[in-house]
């Protein structure tokens, strides 16, 4: 009953005053009348208490019930007490005005006959009224008291929805101004990342090759400006990265619980709803783009709580689990049995799914809904960060590799050296998790140092670089115990998925060199005699070997990944791999190719 109570609105109030003077009213009647009935008056002020406040109660369980009572339990009374009194019929219009105003929108259909009509013609009948009294003077003043009623309910209904289609609005705004919010802060993350990538490549490889022609032009004035040149270039690349950098950083390099926290408290002062945030586990760092995919899924599952389940309380979990970071919205709302997949929940879904997540669902119309998010840590890049070495005997060249990959996700460049001899110190030193080496360097060259390094640290991948397309080098490489096989001029995008290739196990080679490989093979199969090829002659790992049988089975990226637990960018980066070795450009005649050439096992 206090629950009730509290739920009250002004009109419920005025309600229940109406009532009460309604009581008070009859109470003086029978106080004034007293002499005239033989019973106590506590005995009859005891009896009018309970018959006016019996049909409330009753109607609090069923609204149908309680109209028979509103003019049963109160109107015996007053029939009696009209037999006494002549101008007691008056004292049932409140009946029939409350009746009309309890009724609207679910009465049945013989309700206002009953009581507009019916009641108070039969009260008049009784009364020995004229049919003119009784039409005028007592059915029209309960049609017209019943009509009031009806109509103020209708009038408080028609504000009640006014106010939801308000508030449903409001939400609606503040959901457009977060996803605007959210939409520009990934809007410029990407533009930053395409900003550095284009730009800083282009500034980087400016840079290289004004060096090189200030190296190999004679001393001069042509040698002066190249110079100045390379010192601008030098502070515009430095000046661009500043501003990529001030794009990059902002609210969303926040912590993740502070930023959902900042979304449930701004939902909660818009909306009125009580939302509990709640952590458990160790904070650990989240990726940009996991932490947009949750603020994404706290923000749609708040909106469908309040505008789809009317919830006003909110419990908000997240957990940091071993394995997985786990956020759970369960709501006191009304539930759905079975949510449609509107409501946002396919976005919610496919966000997770991109990133290797999952979207769990529970719903129920006596308990609300509970909405559960999990991404595993591998897809939070909370991996081992990738320790490269750079090893360049072109001091620009270091630089201006060192400045686009430090800039990377993922990636640090942990050291530098000049020549070979400087790189086996390096691994000695600080045993990098992967070698990005230069072919040609003095003291000690790129094959000699290679040899060396996979002889005392076989751990430690390495990469091989060179300005040119020199195949024999790049074979020498390869048979050395190189990992993967690149020119200079590569974009940025492409190095970096090379890099993070050749880290997670896979071999790289340039396609370039790979179409003269294949060249050189056909040359020496037109003389020679036929010889077995394996997988070898194609550089092609194991790995490799093995998504190459997933695809000759058909199956699908997404369904790879889930099968190898990569995700879906790193599948791609393998296929595309396996494409520039086998020197093909789809899947189909990867397939063709490689059954072809005896490399399918089955």
């Amino acid at each position: 009953m206090r629950g009730l109570i509290a739920r009250w609105e002004w009109y419920d109030w005025f309600m229940i005053a109406l009532r009460i003077c309604w009581c008070i009213s009859i109470i003086a009647l029978l106080w004034e009348i007293e002499g005239q009935w033989s019973f106590p008056f506590w005995i009859k002020l005891g009896t009018t208490c309970i018959v006016i406040s019996v049909p409330y109660l009753i109607m609090q369980i069923n609204q149908q019930l309680y109209a028979a009572c509103e003019l049963l339990l109160p109107g015996v009374i007053l029939f009696l007490l009209n037999q006494s009194h002549p101008d007691t019929h008056l004292y049932l219009l409140p009946i029939s005005f409350m009746i009309g105003y309890n009724s609207a929108g679910y009465a049945p259909m013989w309700l206002a006959p009953l009581a507009a009509f019916a009641f108070p013609a039969w009260l008049g009948w009784h009364m020995n009224n004229s049919w003119d009294t009784i039409l005028f003077g007592i059915i029209f003043n309960y049609c017209v008291s019943y009509g009031l009623g009806y109509a103020f309910r209708l009038l408080i209904i028609s504000s009640k929805q006014s106010k939801i289609i308000e508030e449903q609005n409001r939400m609606l705004v503040q959901n457009i101004k977060q996803i605007e919010k959210i939409t520009l802060l990934e809007e410029r993350n990407r533009l930053s990342r395409e900003l550095h990538d284009t730009i800083g490549h282009m500034l980087t490889s400016l840079i290289m090759g004004m060096e090189s022609l200030r190296v190999s032009m004679a001393p001069g004035t042509v040698k002066s400006k190249l110079e100045t040149l390379l010192s601008l270039t030098r502070e515009g690349f430095e000046e661009i990265r500043r501003h990529i950098y001030d794009m990059q950083t902002g609210q969303t390099d926040l912590p993740l619980p502070v930023l959902l926290d900042d979304i449930a408290r701004a939902f909660a002062q818009q909306t009125g709803v009580k939302i509990e945030l709640d952590q458990s586990g160790d904070t650990i760092p989240v990726p940009r783009q996991s932490r947009f995919t949750f603020m994404r899924c706290l923000q749609e599952s708040l909106t469908n709580s309040v505008r789809h389940g009317q919830a006003d309380r909110i419990n908000v979990m997240l957990r940091f689990e071993k394995d997985r970071i786990v956020l759970q919205i369960r709501d006191n709302g009304s539930g759905h049995e079975a949510l449609q997949p509107g409501f946002g929940i396919t976005g919610m879904r496919e966000r997770l799914e991109a990133l290797n997540g999952s979207l769990q669902l529970q719903s129920d119309p006596r308990n609300g809904t509970i909405v559960t998010c999990f991404l595993p840590f591998q897809t939070l890049e909370t991996k081992q960060v990738i320790h490269i070495a750079i090893v360049d005997d072109q001091p620009i060249v270091l630089e201006g590799l060192k400045a686009l990959l430090e800039n990377e996700d993922g990636i640090q460049v942990t050291a530098t050296a000049r020549n070979g001899l400087e790189a086996i110190d390096i691994c000695e030193r600080t045993n990098p998790h992967l070698i990005l080496m230069d072919m040609h360097m003095p003291v000690m060259d790129g094959i000699s140092a290679l040899k060396k390094i996979k002889q005392a640290y076989p751990e430690i991948k390495v990469l091989m670089m060179s300005t040119f397309e020199e195949l024999d080098q790049a074979l020498t490489a390869l048979k050395n115990g190189a990992d993967g096989y690149c020119l200079k001029s590569v974009q940025l995008q492409e190095l970096i998925e090379t890099i993070r290739l050749v880290h997670s196990g896979g071999t790289a080679i340039n396609r370039e060199i790979t179409v003269k490989m294949l060249e050189r093979f056909d040359r020496v199969s037109e003389v020679a005699e036929p010889v077995a090829v394996d997988r070898f002659l194609y550089g092609l790992t194991k790995r490799e070997m093995e998504i190459l049988q997933y695809l000759d089975s058909g199956m699908r990226y997404k369904t790879l990944a889930a099968k190898l637990f990569l995700s879906e960018g790193t599948v791609r980066n393998y296929i595309s791999t396996i494409y520039s070795k086998l020197g093909v450009s789809n899947r189909e005649e990867a397939v063709e190719k490689a059954r072809a050439e005896g490399l399918m096992t089955g």
